[in-house]
């Protein structure tokens, strides 16, 4: 049910092929992990290359749904370049917000990634701030292989 909500709410029938009930993204050795241990209902979008398949958009890898609390992830599963990861996830957020249109507060930008040198932690944390003072919306950044506990 949660699924065909989704892929209503944002006008993707032609492309339920993105959307299935996997709690896992990984790509390259970076990955992202829900640990349903409460047997919530996930949908996960994959959206590069699926749910956005325009290449001058810039999008995340995936939107995970945790369908009883409205909770979404934006994930972008990234080597080093987080700056770019950063402008991944205000765009889906922005694409996929225009068509769900909830509060800020559902989302959460996730960017898995390898170590930063300290220049580019340092250029993070500003665009994070930057980020939840103009839309309200929490990035972090956590490395390699994420479990997130739902």
């Amino acid at each position: 049910m949660c699924r065909e909500e989704l892929i209503e709410a944002l006008k993707a029938t032609k492309k339920s092929e993105c959307f299935d009930n996997s709690t896992v993204a990984k790509e390259n050795h970076k990955e992202f992990r829900l640990e349903n241990k409460s047997k919530k209902t996930i949908c996960r979008v994959k959206v590069d290359g699926c749910l956005i398949d325009d290449q001058r958009t810039k999008r995340c890898d995936y939107l995970f749904k945790v369908c009883e609390t409205k909770k979404h992830f934006l994930v972008e599963l990234k080597g080093t370049d987080v700056n770019k990861a950063v402008e991944q996830i205000i765009s889906t957020f922005d694409f996929i917000n225009r068509k769900l249109k909830l509060s800020p507060e559902y989302y959460e930008g996730v960017i898995v990634s390898s170590s930063v040198p300290r220049a580019a932690e340092q250029k993070f944390r500003l665009l994070k701030e930057n980020c939840l003072k103009k839309k309200k919306l929490r990035i972090r950044k956590v490395s390699h292989k994420h479990p997130e506990t739902i």
